[in-house]
Formats: structure tokens, sequence, C-alpha cells
């Protein structure tokens, strides 16, 4: 009689243990599912300085505002990847003329440390610069496309859920080329935008 009750004992312990561990709720210490969504939309102030070949001493510094929004994808924890618009209105090339520019990127963003909200990032990609020209007292507009780059770093806070806020400080350049101005052609025009501002995260 003892002998049978140990075994039927014995036979149901791992179908208790299986309950208990089913029943057992998740560690806290497990990490959150992450969203693979990476959405960044923002704006701030924006400074510009063009400089080309012919031009003499650069143009002073121009100020005015910019928008910046990144769309893409989580890859890690720390390393997000998609793509980067920045826009602009700060800007006059050779001659006074009006320059709106677009950065059109590819960009990368990396958190070195994942309990910290420090951030950099970098990104490759096309400059569309639209220039307003007067020729022979006809106003036009002329666009241009040029190889980009930007780099920056900032910081970001998680407020709620999904959603996050960040400051930012970036720099875009431009290789431009020659561009049509009032004045005729400006030469090897190289383009610089430094912009710092702050933005919603959504991730």
């Amino acid at each position: 009689m003892g002998a049978a009750l140990l075994a039927l004992l014995l036979t149901g312990l791992p179908g208790v243990a299986a309950a208990q561990t089913a029943g057992r709720p998740a560690s806290p210490s497990q990490p959150a599912e992450m969203s693979k969504l990476w959405i960044v939309a923002g704006g701030g102030s924006s400074s510009f300085l063009a400089d080309c070949t012919e031009c003499g001493d650069p143009e002073h510094y121009r100020h005015s505002g910019g928008v910046l929004v990144n769309a893409g994808r989580s890859v890690t924890r720390k390393l997000d990847f998609g793509a980067e618009i920045f826009w602009s209105t700060a800007g006059t090339i050779a001659g006074g003329d009006r320059a709106r520019t677009t950065f059109a990127l590819a960009a990368t963003q990396f958190r070195p440390w994942q309990s910290q909200g420090f951030f950099v990032k970098a990104g490759i990609g096309i400059a569309f610069i639209r220039n307003s020209v007067t020729i022979n007292e006809e106003a036009g507009e002329f666009l241009s496309k040029a190889l980009a780059v930007g780099i920056g770093a900032g910081w970001e806070w998680r407020l709620r859920g999904r959603f996050g806020a960040e400051v930012y400080a970036s720099q875009y350049a431009a290789a431009a080329g020659d561009i049509l101005v009032s004045a005729g052609t400006a030469n090897n025009v190289l383009v610089n935008y430094w912009s710092v501002g702050g933005a919603i995260v959504i991730r």
C-alpha cells in the first residue's frame, strides 16, 4: 500500500511542477518587447553659410528655422536605421539670392549606452537646393542637386509608453557644384547648415 502511494506521488510531481511553471508570472527582469518603429518629428533654429570659388569672403551667417523628420526601424536596442529629412530656408547664396534646402539622407542613430539617452547619428544622401534668381528683371527659381552628409548628437527621454522626446544638434553639408544665381554662375558652391532643436520620438 505504501509503495503504491509513493509511486503515485512520484508520477504526479512532473505534472505539478509543469503547472506551477506555466502559472508563474514572467520575471520582472525580462525586457519588454521592443517596437520596431522609429519616428522623430520636430524642429528648431538653423544657421546657414555658403562659400564658392570666386565669391570672395563667404557671406555672413544667416539664421532661420528648420524642420527635422526621421522614420525607420530599430535594428537593435541601440541602433536605429532609416531615412532623415531636414528642411530649412536659412540661406542666401552669392548675390543675395534666397535659398531653400532639403536634405534627404539615409541615416543611422546609435546609443552607446542602453540605459542612457545619449545618441550620435550620421547620414548620407542628396540635398535639393532651390534658390530664387532674378535675371533681366525676371524672377525665377533654380533647382540643383548635390551630394550631402549629416552628423549630429543629442539626448532622448522616454516619457510615456512609446512616446518620448529629444534634443539634438546637427550639421549638414552639401557640395552643390555650380549654381545659377542672379549675378551669373557661382562655381564650386559648398553649403553648410547647423541646427539645434527638439523633437517628439515614437519607438
